[in-house]
């Protein structure tokens, strides 16, 4: 990104400017701990801290350039002045954007998204130039400020989106009105925002409103409220999944501790992946859709899907764990579906002796959140194949080890990650694998560093 100071003026529609010194801004900040040489510092007024008290840090930095929402505010560098920061920076991003001239992928979901945007722009970037969203900056800020972090030789911008309540997507999709859209699937997160799983189909579905009209669109066809959707609506698309009446169906699979190679309905050949799961084969497929709609080969396709790379940490991420062992840390977050699916992945690896699984509470499920823990220790009972040790933590969590009366599954609960920590470390079996799942702010993190 680069632009003078001056052309700011015009572009966020400022009330007025201080310009000292036509510099030229190539970054944005909004922590001035983290301001780079030529930035363009945007503070915002918070409940507890005023942004505008740290200008001054930002200039003894680096910084160029500094938006104010107070027109009192002096100073003796360059200062525009606007009504609002978040407004300014969407704005500024949507001149970017236009100037850019890149095709966008917009990605959405209940769970999966960061995992798609990562296959999607392991696959592209093999003939592309691809710049993606990092971490979770995937609301109307995050946004924004992927957006202006794209190199300017940028092709292909993969844009992962993010809502708890409704008109969010809505919002995002019209400001950067994207070429192509994929919708995951449809759980349970933030259920307690939307009022059922309904409202978040249409809540995602917002992710189409402001794509172009000759744009593309991939989801989840095995997903009822998708299909109905899209049924009733005029938009071009792609299903996939596993029911026969899809665009792209998934045919086989066969399941490895290194690897899954399956069968697409598209292509004659076999695919192979490291990547664990089976849902992870569905993140694949929609990734496929869009590559193949770009225009790789089916051959390009697979050479990509072999070596995909660069998956954000803490989503089904292998470690190492003693002589012949696995942790599988997929601590990152976590609904009813996408725990359900982490037991499916261990289920799934049939050569280890001894399966652990380590389940922490789900928090934003709303008024039936013992429901949904309750029916994870259900689904665990009646589905799990081969699991050894099931052990959760945290009040809500104990509603999953409560309801799981298999004679084959040892439980146990816990109530702090000091104790699971310490019981672990005493208790290691002989070619074991250990997933690790919960929402964010259980941490579980903080177990594997301290095992493994």
């Amino acid at each position: 990104m680069k632009y003078f100071v001056k052309d700011l003026e015009k572009i966020l529609n400022a009330k007025k400017i201080n310009l000292v010194d036509n510099k030229e801004i190539t970054g944005i900040a909004i922590d001035s701990r983290k301001v780079k040489e030529g930035d363009l510092f945007i503070p915002f007024l918070g409940e507890n801290v005023d942004g505008h008290d740290y200008i001054e840090s930002a200039f003894e930095k680096g910084a160029v350039a500094s938006l104010s929402l107070k027109d009192d505010f002096v100073s003796d560098n360059n200062i525009i002045y606007v009504n609002d920061s978040y407004e300014a920076i969407q704005g500024l991003a949507k001149h970017y954007l236009e100037y850019l001239n890149v095709k966008i992928v917009a990605i959405t979901g209940s769970n999966g998204k960061t995992t798609t945007k990562d296959i999607v722009t392991s696959i592209l970037e093999t003939k592309f130039k691809v710049h993606k969203t990092q971490g979770n900056f995937n609301n109307e800020l995050g946004v924004p400020l992927t957006i202006l972090a794209a190199p300017e030789d940028s092709d292909i911008l993969v844009l992962e989106m993010g809502a708890d309540n409704f008109g969010q997507l809505d919002f995002l999709s019209k400001l950067v009105k994207p070429d192509y859209t994929i919708i995951t699937n449809i759980g349970e997160s933030h259920i307690e925002f939307f009022g059922s799983r309904a409202g978040i189909a249409k809540a995602k579905f917002e992710i189409t409103n402001g794509m172009k009209k000759d744009g593309f669109f991939v989801y989840n066809g095995d997903e009822p409220l998708l299909k109905e959707l899209v049924e009733n609506s005029s938009i071009n698309a792609t299903s996939c999944g596993e029911n026969s009446y899809n665009d792209i169906i998934l045919e086989n699979y066969t399941i490895t501790r290194d690897k899954i190679d399956f069968k697409l309905s598209i292509d004659k050949n076999n695919f192979s992946t490291t990547l664990k799961g089976k849902h992870n084969l569905f993140n694949i497929m929609f990734a496929v859709a869009i590559a193949k709609k770009i225009g790789l080969t089916n051959e390009e396709i697979r050479h990509a899907i072999d070596n995909i790379s660069k998956i954000t940490n803490m989503r089904l991420e292998s470690i190492t764990y003693g002589e012949d062992s696995l942790i599988i840390n997929d601590a990152y977050n976590a609904s009813p579906t996408s725990m359900k699916a982490a037991v499916d992945v261990i289920s799934d690896l049939n050569d280890f002796e001894f399966k652990t699984l380590v389940l922490g509470s789900m928090f934003e499920l709303g008024p039936n959140e013992v429901e949904y823990h309750s029916g994870v220790g259900t689904y665990i009972n009646n589905n799990s194949r081969d699991i050894n040790l099931v052990i959760s933590i945290g009040d809500l969590a104990k509603n999953i080890t409560d309801n799981i009366n298999n004679k084959d599954i040892s439980t146990l609960h816990f109530s702090t990650v000091e104790e699971v920590t310490d019981y672990l470390k005493a208790n290691k079996h002989k070619n074991e694998v250990i997933l690790f799942k919960a929402s964010r702010s259980m941490k579980l993190e903080t177990i594997i560093n301290d095992i493994k």
